[in-house]
């Protein structure tokens, strides 16, 4: 979307006109992820509460069923991007994985005022093996230019840009779940709204039939 031109005169005499673009407001984000299961999310999103009080934060917080592992960002849209969303559930149904163990045992700040779980170095390597497999079929796809070369994978609990900077990484009792499945993420940016495109069941068998 463009506003009208901005006329003036420049230094040899000359009239000139240009378009400026005006600032985009994106209401959409997509994104492969991890959900934390409801044994695992419910015990979280109670302790972000107890964290926020002892910490002395201002926190907004991750609502508990929306607690997740993120895998890999499609990017912000101002519309619902129909195409991208047809490529990624097919990317989804043709992972091919089993489920497999993530644990988390570090508190610490993240960018944006979060605060996250971290696993130890070294840690969550079936997670790090999922996300290349999926990457592998990304790499090979339309959607190839939203891929980065790393994962830190991480669970947000809640925000607070002035105060969660400020707090030193701690080792806390770790936090463990089996993943079963992966999802696909439709977020509604500024609405605290997520819908699933996709969710693909890890059985170690091609998902053509992954629900939508």
């Amino acid at each position: 979307m463009r506003e009208l031109p901005t006329f003036g005169i420049a230094k040899n005499g000359q009239r000139f006109f240009e378009w400026k673009d005006l600032e985009r407001h994106f209401e959409d984000r997509i994104f492969f992820a991890i959900l934390a299961e409801t044994t695992i999310a419910g015990p979280l999103a109670r302790k972000a509460v107890t964290l926020d009080r002892e910490l002395g934060l201002q926190s907004l917080f991750v609502p508990e069923d929306h607690i997740h592992i993120s895998l890999v960002s499609l990017g912000d849209h101002d519309e619902f991007p129909d195409a991208l969303i047809e490529d990624a559930c097919r990317i989804g149904s043709m992972v091919v994985a089993k489920p497999f163990k993530v644990s988390f045992d570090r508190l610490s700040s993240f960018g944006g005022g979060s605060l996250v779980l971290r696993g130890s170095s070294g840690s969550n390597a079936a997670l790090q093996e999922f996300w290349r497999k999926l990457t592998a079929l990304i790499s090979d796809s339309p959607l190839q230019r939203y891929l980065t070369r790393s994962i830190e994978p991480h669970v947000t609990l809640l925000r607070d840009e002035a105060r969660v900077p400020k707090i030193h990484e701690r080792s806390i009792d770790p936090v463990c779940w089996l993943v079963r499945d992966f999802v696909l993420i439709h977020s509604l940016i500024g609405k605290g709204i997520y819908k699933e495109c996709g969710r693909w069941q890890l059985t170690g068998q091609y998902d053509s039939l992954a629900g939508m």
